[in-house]
């Protein structure tokens, strides 16, 4: 019995110290956000709750008939990214597809609770620039002046970021009031779980829970009662004095004694993916940060481009898909017939219609005769094409 005990010792030891390794080591190598979230920035986000309130009541609504009824499926808004990874300029390093996937779906994963999801949209943008390996955020204009792609989240992933004051960054959002969609990512920090996740919350109008000045502590009051005004103006996250690694132990739980200008001690949310708690430690929004990001989605998608692609979150797939050269003409429908056309496939290709939410009209094999929408009525509709490998979905107009 005690050579039992001294083994489960041992490896309860081993394990705790691997974890504070682990923990200890992540944040060594994790700076933390660049992003700068001015007063100007601060009050415009100020100037759209009335409009926002509308769209989180929406989100509430949808939040509750789901809860309701367990498999009503929601409508998931799909959002383009373009990609542009940095390599050295022989095309050497940069991020590769493999971290990139991963990462595209820990953020669907985090997001479908804000009815959200990101795609890769029309490949990878390769940008083979020594120069542009150590970055500097003064480089931004530079960088993206021939590369930016307008209607789509660009983010940017490249070996080092440092901020104006040379300071090393995990990345940071360009939240400049009617610029760019902006993110720049450290790569290595684009496979901690949280800190992609973090910058994309700046993009969809979030700030720091312990609020927009990193320089001075929370005006925020632990009570509560002054929580739609200061700190993050979010009131289901609590008071949060400004994390860091220093303040939180190895389990994630705070052990900072600061307190706010009543003398109350803070109580902050370690786990918050908009705090500065420890990387491994940020694993979630809360609900009203899921509706301010749904609301501020809303009130700004006429900004992103819908794409007729399907919304593909295996970044390789884009440029292995036999079906991407397919043709579907004409479009909209003439004479109630839809022409397809395959070039580089000899599997069997099965179809069906559906209307946007779903609902099958038509299926079958496609054979060399055009679809029928004859008895079909005006309107918009899916096609979606799938041969044994591959699979595409084209918007159709009646």
């Amino acid at each position: 019995m005690n050579i039992f005990i001294a083994r489960f010792n041992y490896i309860f030891l081993s394990i705790f110290l691997s974890f504070t390794t682990v923990m200890s080591s992540q944040n060594k190598l994790e700076p933390n956000c660049g992003t700068i979230i001015t007063s100007e920035i601060a009050k415009y986000y100020k100037s759209l709750k009335p409009l926002l309130k509308t769209y989180e009541q929406d989100f509430s609504q949808i939040k509750f008939n789901k809860r309701k009824n367990n498999k009503r499926k929601e409508v998931i808004h799909s959002i383009p990214i373009k990609a542009h990874v940095i390599r050295a300029s022989d095309g050497s390093g940069g991020i590769n597809t493999y971290v990139l996937n991963k990462a595209f779906k820990n953020l669907n994963s985090i997001y479908t609770d804000a009815f959200m999801s990101f795609f890769l949209y029309d490949g990878i943008n390769y940008i083979d620039n020594d120069n542009l390996c150590h970055f500097n955020k003064d480089k931004e204009q530079s960088l993206t002046k021939t590369t930016y792609v307008s209607g789509i989240i660009n983010i940017y992933f490249t070996d080092y970021i440092e901020n104006a004051s040379k300071e090393s960054i995990c990345g940071y959002s360009d939240t400049t009031i009617g610029k760019n969609d902006i993110i720049i990512m450290k790569n290595k920090c684009t496979t901690n779980n949280s800190s992609l996740a973090h910058e994309l919350g700046h993009l969809f109008s979030l700030i720091h829970t312990h609020g927009p000045d990193n320089n001075k502590i929370t005006s925020e009051l632990v009570n509560g009662s002054n929580c739609d005004t200061d700190g993050d103006g979010i009131c289901d996250t609590p008071a949060d004095p400004k994390l860091s690694s220093s303040k939180i132990d190895n389990f994630c739980k705070y052990k900072g004694n600061e307190t706010d200008s009543n003398g109350d001690i803070f109580s902050p949310d370690t786990g918050n993916i908009m705090s500065y708690s420890r990387k491994a430690c940020r694993n979630h929004f809360s609900t009203q940060q899921l509706a301010r990001m749904y609301a501020y989605y809303k009130s700004q998608e006429n900004r992103f481009i819908i794409s007729s692609e399907e919304p593909d979150t295996n970044i390789e797939s884009k440029q292995t898909n036999e079906l991407n050269d397919i043709k579907v003409y004409p479009n909209p429908i003439k004479n109630d017939v839809l022409f397809v056309k395959t070039n580089n496939t000899k599997d069997i290709l099965n179809y069906k219609i559906t209307n946007l939410v779903g609902q099958i009209f038509l299926s079958g094999n496609l054979s060399n005769q055009p679809i029928s929408f004859k008895n079909l009525p005006y309107g918009s509709y899916l096609l979606t094409l799938e041969s044994k490998h591959s699979k595409i979905i084209k918007k159709i107009i009646k």
